[in-house]
């Protein structure tokens, strides 16, 4: 099982271990859709969730980091998913302290950001699991916490629980300039897909598209987002 794990960990980082493929550079592309999709309001909160568990929302929201890094700008991850968290496996990092202890008051900003080995792009994991989760990410703390990184970063992603699954996701969505759903192919059925979208337009989200995640392509049998 640890072993099937740190495989599935390794290959997280499509824009990183395999730079070259099409499964990059559709990411590549993903980014220059947000930059011109934001031509008259330059999108720099993003959040990236999915209508269910096991669509791709984490892949998406570290690799779509990581290209906007590339870019040359300075960027934030945060690991808004303070249920089950996964950024931190992709980046082989602990998971010791992080955005929940920043929310209950247990820890400064600047004690739970963590830096990367690329320059500029920094990470802030979950940190330890609360009872609460809802209630700290609708917290003005949470407003809070997204005005001062806003300041620090280029760009802000957050990896966010399933839309359908909690109401997470439309909580700190209505706060952001913009929303992606993860939608996975032969998994998601297409009224899931519609409720997502409807429940975060109810929410005030900006929802700026959609991510097809996982459809195969015959001739390399490689898989592009």
């Amino acid at each position: 099982m640890r072993r099937k794990r740190k495989k599935l960990e390794r290959g997280t980082l499509i824009t990183i271990e395999r730079n070259n493929t099409i499964a990059a550079e559709q990411f590549r592309s993903i980014r220059s859709n947000i930059n011109f999709a934001s031509v008259d309001r330059r999108l720099r909160s993003i959040v990236v969730t999915s209508s269910s568990a096991g669509d791709g929302k984490t892949m998406t929201a570290t690799n779509l980091a990581i290209v906007f890094n590339q870019e040359g700008k300075k960027v934030l991850l945060v690991d808004a998913d303070l249920r089950r968290p996964k950024v931190h496996h992709a980046f082989r990092l602990e998971n010791h302290v992080g955005l929940s202890n920043y929310l209950i008051g247990q820890k400064a900003l600047e004690d739970i950001i963590m830096r990367t080995y690329r320059p500029d792009l920094d990470l802030i994991t979950s940190g330890i699991i609360p009872p609460n989760p809802a209630e700290l990410l609708g917290s003005r703390q949470m407003s809070i916490f997204i005005s001062q990184v806003m300041n620090l970063y280029d760009v802000v992603i957050f990896d966010t629980p399933p839309v359908l699954v909690v109401t997470d996701s439309t909580l700190i969505a209505n706060q952001c300039d913009g929303t992606l759903l993860v939608v996975r192919a032969k998994k998601n059925e297409v009224k899931d897909v519609k409720k997502a979208k409807e429940q975060l337009s109810f929410a005030g989200a900006n929802l700026i598209g959609a991510v097809f995640n996982g459809k195969k392509q015959l001739k390399k049998n490689l898989y592009y987002y």
